[in-house]
């Protein structure tokens, strides 16, 4: 039996990942999955991290968190997938973490690298696909 293949779609809000990602998984017959939330316990923690309510959540916890969806992710949805053969197709990934808390938060880059290898084993995607699209666009989708 063949390995599927890991394909994620990044960039940032409003620019066609949900939309895009749904078009290839169905051309490919691929799972269609999404970071965070892609699982029962992923959900739980997306919602905490869009809760507007909360507001005291250190970037640290936050990054942590991320990192734990994200373990659950790999060993609930995706290696699965990849292992019985089919293709997992993601919006988001791990290279969100390193944009939004490593770059944005301003939280050590080569951490959040080292955290999110170890909650993912060290199973990266085998293909990124970064989307743009100009600001004006994006506020308008948004």
């Amino acid at each position: 039996m063949s390995t599927g293949r890991y394909i994620t779609l990044e960039g940032a809000e409003g620019c066609g990942k949900s939309t895009h990602a749904a078009r290839l998984a169905d051309a490919l017959d691929a799972v269609l999955t999404r970071e965070t939330g892609g699982t029962a316990i992923g959900q739980r923690i997306r919602t905490i991290l869009h809760d507007t309510t909360v507001t005291n959540l250190s970037h640290r916890a936050e990054a942590l968190l991320t990192a734990a969806d994200r373990a659950q992710h790999i060993d609930e949805i995706v290696a699965p997938a990849l292992i019985s053969g089919r293709h997992v197709v993601s919006d988001r990934s791990v290279f969100s973490t390193l944009a939004y808390q490593g770059y944005g938060r301003e939280l050590p880059v080569d951490a959040m690298r080292g955290i999110n290898a170890w909650a993912i084993r060290d199973r990266w995607p085998d293909l990124v696909v970064l989307l743009t699209v100009d600001a004006a666009t994006a506020a308008e989708r948004i």
